[in-house]
């Protein structure tokens, strides 16, 4: 790894870190203020912003995994060790979700009173925190997608946070307590969403499924079109880890190719690590009108 790269990676671990931090205090904000206000919105932002501290320990722990070298018992490295904990938060936020929902529905029944003037400024700093956090994390040159996802996951949360502020001061003006119970079920729908993306993508990876926007059949065509390339086959392409990928294939190419076939490959590689994201690819050529493959 040149010293470069080892410096992007520590500089974008301590701004994650930094992201870890904040959205716990925010976490801590939001079930305090929940539990004293007797909100159901409030606590249900507070499973979203769980998701946030998820979402930047996972990345996190990527970036500090991703400095590590495979070795003889993971040669792909541990990148999927992130996919698996992922998955598992997952579903305990489904778990904590289902919960919610159910409380919702009963104090649709029957609404409880809750204390907006506890949950305005517990919201508020959510926004702020989440607003200052995305901003924080934006700057900093080239960011990876792990800081990506996790300045959405905050950005969604700020949205989220809002609605409750919103909610909150509909209450106090209305004194229509059932507002709580229907801006909670609108927090868990958003929740959902977001799990199930995670669960897909996490599910699509340990299935080894091409990377989410890639099509295999697009990649075959794009390979075709490399100089001395006839035809690709067997071409199989899979997730490794969240934001790595590998695959394997099969070139054709004609005799008068087949002296060049080091510089096809070379090129086929860079083809697809610069246009499909490939970190490893395994690329065997076979000569159309030969009797043998090399």
């Amino acid at each position: 790894m040149s010293a470069g790269h080892g410096h992007d990676h520590t500089a974008e671990n301590g701004r994650l870190k930094v992201a870890v931090a904040v959205t716990l205090g925010i976490l801590a904000v939001e079930v305090v203020g929940g539990l004293l206000a007797h909100s159901l919105a409030l606590l249900t932002d507070a499973v979203h912003v769980l998701t946030d501290v998820a979402a930047a320990a996972l990345a996190l722990w990527a970036g500090i995994i991703a400095q590590r070298a495979p070795d003889d018992k993971r040669t792909f490295g541990y990148g999927r060790a992130t996919v698996l904990a992922a998955l598992l938060n997952a579903v305990v936020l489904i778990v904590l979700t289902v919960f919610i929902i159910y409380e919702a529905v009963r104090r649709l029944a029957e609404p409880q009173p809750v204390a907006p003037w506890i949950m305005i400024p517990a919201a508020a700093f959510a926004i702020v925190a989440n607003l200052l956090l995305a901003v924080y994390l934006s700057h900093g040159g080239k960011r990876s997608m792990n800081v990506k996802a996790v300045i959405q996951h905050v950005a969604g949360d700020a949205v989220i946070s809002s609605a409750v502020v919103i909610g909150a001061a509909l209450i106090l003006l209305t004194g229509l307590n059932v507002v709580d119970p229907i801006l909670s079920m609108l927090a868990a729908a958003v929740v959902v969403i977001s799990v199930w993306r995670i669960v897909k993508d996490a599910v699509n990876i340990l299935l080894e499924g091409a990377p989410s926007g890639t099509d295999p059949q697009s990649v075959k065509a794009e390979l075709e079109r490399a100089v001395d390339v006839l035809g690709v086959h067997d071409l199989h392409i899979w997730s490794v880890s969240d934001g790595g990928c590998a695959a394997s294939l099969h070139l054709r190419v004609d005799r008068a190719s087949l002296a060049r076939s080091p510089d096809v490959v070379k090129e086929v590689k860079q083809i697809l690590h610069d246009r499909f994201g490939v970190t490893h690819a395994t690329v065997e050529v076979e000569c159309d009108d030969c009797e043998a493959s090399c």
